[in-house]
């Protein structure tokens, strides 16, 4: 496997041009799926030699964990631009991860992705997605500031860990929606000692008709 470019040691014009890569690499996917899209594919969008894309990254899977961040990255934004409405650390945890689930909702193909990169064995791509889970969990634990810091590191682990899990179940067309909206909104309730079922129910139905409503403004 060749050795790629550390973005550290690009120049300007080269930075820009990785980034056009990545930019295209996005543009791609929001078409079709991950397993559909070559290299060659996404070079011919970026308008740059297949040599010199692979200057900057060592595969397929290397090139579209930066796509992933890329697209991930959006997720502190949104926190930032569009408050969560809930009060407690509880409704907040829910309310964010609920967000997440109407993102990949709006683009399964994201998911799909997510599934894909995880069998991954290119030492770049395992790096990047072990970056962007450290990012995530970070936005997560800003809403729990005012628990124990060990318990809710733990809390954030075990519900992403279940995110995760029913995420891929959803993606590969083995779970309804409305059932990752309910098992996630289950799960934060259980770890924070609250009754599951029909509230955490109607939390999800709650969200769900927010990204219907925003799908149909989109």
């Amino acid at each position: 496997m060749a050795e790629p470019m550390s973005p550290a040691v690009l120049t300007v014009n080269q930075r820009a041009r990785r980034q056009r890569v990545v930019d295209a690499g996005l543009a791609l996917l929001s078409r079709r799926d991950y397993e559909r899209i070559q290299v060659k594919d996404v070079a011919e969008e970026a308008d740059v030699a297949l040599g010199t894309l692979y200057h900057y990254f060592s595969s397929k899977e290397h090139l579209f964990a930066e796509v992933l961040v890329k697209w991930a990255g959006t997720l502190r934004t949104s926190l930032t631009r569009h408050p969560l409405s809930a009060d407690t650390p509880q409704q907040q945890l829910t309310e964010a991860l609920h967000r997440s689930i109407r993102a990949f909702q709006r683009q399964p193909q994201l998911a799909r992705l997510v599934a894909a990169l995880e069998l991954s064995s290119d030492p770049f791509a395992t790096e990047i997605l072990a970056r962007l889970d450290q990012t995530t969990t970070s936005v997560y634990l800003d809403l729990l500031s005012g628990i124990e810091p060990l318990r809710a590191r733990a809390i954030v682990r075990t519900a992403d860990a279940v995110f995760d899990s029913m995420l891929r179940a959803w993606s590969a067309g083995r779970l309804p929606i409305v059932d990752l909206y309910d098992y996630v909104s289950d799960a934060v309730a259980l770890l924070f000692g609250q009754p599951v079922g029909a509230a955490a129910a109607a939390a999800g139905r709650a969200q769900r008709g927010a990204g219907d409503r925003d799908a149909d403004r989109g």
